[in-house]
């Protein structure tokens, strides 16, 4: 049988193109309100016209509302949001791209957002927007929840809603890198137990140890009380890292700069640099343990954007079996270009 949008194709094709422009800017308002028309139109990358045109259709069925702040949903339109995501996401390819990064990438679940990280800052928030969406739906009571940090972390974990609390302890999957608060997997932590009224715990160590130190850290209770909880984690939602950018955060000594560069390292994730293949070029000294490994069932969710990140995400897939991955249009296009 031929499905609905083959359907409505052969019997309105000149109605398809106002229909999809319309769910698109539905959905985009939803994300981004109250947001002017000059706004989103940059946003879309479309011309200012053709959302004015939508906006205004949207606006007789009662859809949003505008006034000086900008355009904002109606109640009205919660009925109908999902479905308008779903038909933008079909009618401007998005959803046979996520298909098409299944079957290459050998994931699950593929979720892919619209443009393009690198150049718009409101795509990562959008990332992140559905990385919390794909990480409540499979948090459960009971379960432990790893985090890496990372600015698609953070946007993950300020877009993540629990209409009733949840019994779920969240942890810090590495140490601290870098010098942002912000952005460490600890605050990270902290802010997704916050919104979920769960539970979390902190880990106030770099995330770079050597074994002897690790040792006497391991020592304090809080510590190896969060080490524990790792080790029998049930679902780990982590960042991808480029390796050359990841090699400068963390300050590798010019030995460890020498190897990556000759075996061709491209990506990262908790401490391991892997080349194009996944396999690892250099493990370095982290606080992070191997994550779910002592439960058959625990889940892997990789987050990243940007078509920067392209071989990286590629590598890590390969690198470590996933359940789900959340990216952009961008990255997906390129991740597919690479792969055929």
């Amino acid at each position: 049988m031929l499905d609905e949008m083959t359907v409505l194709h052969r019997i309105a094709p000149d109605l398809m193109a106002d229909i999809g422009r319309r769910a698109q800017v539905l959905s985009s308002i939803e994300s981004m309100q109250p947001v002017g028309r000059r706004a989103l139109a940059a946003r879309l990358n479309l011309p200012e016209r053709e959302v004015r045109a939508a906006a205004a259709a949207l606006k007789e069925q009662g859809l949003i509302s505008m006034d000086a702040a900008g355009m904002q949903l109606t109640p009205q339109a919660i009925e109908v949001l999902a479905g308008a995501h779903d038909l933008s996401r079909a009618m401007f390819g998005l959803t046979k791209l996520e298909q098409a990064l299944s079957r290459l990438l050998d994931v699950p679940h593929v979720i892919v957002v619209s443009g393009n990280a690198d150049s718009d800052q409101q795509v990562l928030r959008e990332v992140g927007r559905a990385a919390a969406h794909r990480v409540h739906k499979l948090l459960q009571s009971g379960m432990t929840l790893a985090v890496t940090g990372g600015r698609t972390m953070s946007e993950m974990a300020h877009g993540i809603q629990s209409a009733s609390p949840m019994n779920v302890m969240v942890v810090p999957a590495r140490g601290g890198v870098g010098s942002s608060v912000e952005t460490q997997a600890s605050t990270v932590a902290a802010e997704i137990a916050k919104r979920i009224g769960g539970h979390y715990r902190v880990m106030h160590l770099p995330d770079s140890l050597d074994a002897a130190a690790l040792q006497e850290m391991m020592k304090l209770p809080e510590v190896r009380e969060t080490l524990e909880l790792l080790q029998r984690t049930d679902l780990v939602v982590h960042g991808i890292g480029r390796a050359d950018t990841m090699a400068q955060r963390r300050r590798l000594p010019a030995d460890d700069l020498d190897l990556l560069r000759k075996n061709k390292a491209v990506g990262e994730a908790f401490g391991d640099f892997f080349d194009s293949e996944g396999k690892t070029v250099l493990k370095t000294s982290t606080v992070t343990v191997r994550l779910g490994k002592n439960y058959k069932e625990s889940k892997i969710v990789a987050v990243a954007a940007g078509e920067r990140k392209a071989e990286a995400i590629i590598a890590a897939c390969r690198h470590e079996k996933h359940d789900s991955l959340i990216t952009d249009e961008a990255a997906a296009q390129k991740i597919a270009a690479l792969l055929k």
